[in-house]
């Protein structure tokens, strides 16, 4: 599921590259963190964003922002979110504004005990 959100966001800042001719440098990053009870996790990029229409179905099975022909089937956002939500019971959002990159958050429940490392 990471993976997958990773590859998108890779596929993302490569489109913007393409439109910019090279003024543009990418940046995808990865962050985790420990919130209220939840595990955290975010995967964002700097490509061209996503509609606001777009967004409201992203997560539908065969839907895609890609181009036709790009040799994906709409189905990579839709079993991450099913993995996140009815696997995990965990919550799958994005934000982003056209122009501005996106942000996917996962979010999941945190394990009974947290394992430290370091102890």
């Amino acid at each position: 599921m990471v993976l997958n959100l990773l590859g998108n966001a890779f596929d993302a800042v490569q489109e913007q590259a393409a439109r910019t001719n090279g003024s543009f440098t990418p940046k995808v990053t990865l962050s985790t963190r420990r919130l209220d009870g939840q595990v955290e996790i975010r995967v964002c990029d700097n490509g061209p964003g996503i509609p606001a229409a777009q967004q409201a179905r992203i997560f539908e099975p065969f839907f895609t922002t890609k181009p036709t022909g790009q040799g994906n089937t709409g189905l990579g956002f839709s079993l991450a979110y099913d993995a996140v939500v009815q696997g995990h019971g965990g919550r799958l959002a994005v934000e982003s504004e056209e122009g501005e990159g996106a942000t996917f958050i996962v979010t999941l429940p945190a394990p009974n005990e947290w394992h430290d490392p370091s102890a």
